[in-house]
């Protein structure tokens, strides 16, 4: 039996809720959180919060999200290794994305038509990251397009769902959630390397080697940190922001791990570890922010 015709069979035989969740990739959704958090924080730390758009943008950015999963799943399966639930997967990718356009479609209603062109870029960015004509990922543009989808859209549409106007502190604020959103990816193609520079798959690891991918990630874990002590200092973002160095020692043994890795099984570790600091870092600078607010007011 061939490779193609073994995981055909393996697939059939999974139950569909299993094949589901996994390809939901559940451990990566935590990189919804951190964005929607952070920028309804700056939104409350100018003195607006709603909870009904906050509610309405998470979980439309959420099934985004996976919807851009099921729909990553099924392409790099349909322009390579296909198999019987490559189907059931696109089903799922089109489904989360009426969801998040049903949820857009009251957000619209209520704050206004630009929500349109956030939910535009979002969804073209998410569906072509890995379909054809333009196959962002592959031609090395994931990067690129995960910061600006959910660092910058999500952090500052999460601002703007609450204040709809431009946010210098809300941009400011997108830089580091960026970064380290970024960080996820590129570390994903750095676990990837070999099977991606056997296909051709030109991310940026393969366009400069493996050694680049792993500096590029200290960069980002680094680079979040210094970007908020100089939004601090230029006064955009609340001196209370200064407590996401808490989350430091994190980083830092993060960027020494993978620095010093050279198997794929600490890539896999570096991955779960860099989401997890992901989520973390937004938590904490969102609870800083909020009390920043009380002492604001207080």
């Amino acid at each position: 039996m061939s490779d193609i015709q073994t995981s055909t069979a393996q697939v059939a035989q999974t139950p569909a809720w299993k094949v589901w969740l996994k390809t939901s990739r559940p451990f990566s959704l935590t990189a919804t959180v951190s964005p929607v958090i952070v920028g309804t924080s700056i939104a409350a730390y100018a003195g607006v919060f709603h909870i009904v758009p906050f509610l309405a943008t998470f979980f439309s950015c959420l099934f985004l999200q996976i919807g851009t999963n099921y729909f990553n799943e099924y392409f790099d399966y349909r322009y390579g290794l296909d198999h019987a639930g490559s189907f059931q997967v696109f089903g799922g990718g089109i489904g989360c994305f009426v969801i998040a356009a049903l949820l857009g479609l009251y957000l619209i209603f209520t704050i206004g038509p630009v929500i349109i062109l956030f939910g535009l870029a979002g969804m073209i960015i998410a569906y072509f990251y890995s379909a054809k004509p333009f196959k962002f990922a592959s031609r090395g543009l994931g990067d690129i397009l995960v910061y600006i989808a959910m660092g910058f859209l999500m952090t500052w549409g999460s601002y703007y769902v609450q204040i709809p106007h431009w946010s210098w502190p809300a941009f400011a604020a997108s830089v580091p959630i960026g970064f380290l959103v970024t960080a996820i990816l590129n570390m994903n193609n750095v676990r990837d390397y070999q099977d991606d520079l056997a296909v051709n798959k030109k991310t940026l690891p393969v366009r400069f080697g493996l050694k680049f991918g792993q500096r590029f990630h200290a960069f980002l874990l680094i680079g979040s940190y210094v970007a908020v002590t100089l939004f601090v200092i230029f006064g955009l973002l609340p001196l209370f922001s200064l407590a996401v160095w808490l989350t430091f020692p994190l980083a830092f043994s993060n960027v020494r791990s993978v620095l010093g890795a050279v198997d794929r099984k600490a890539f896999i570790i570096g991955i779960k570890r860099t989401a997890m600091l992901h989520l973390q870092f937004g938590v904490v600078l969102t609870l800083a922010i909020v009390v920043a607010i009380f002492i604001k007011i207080g």
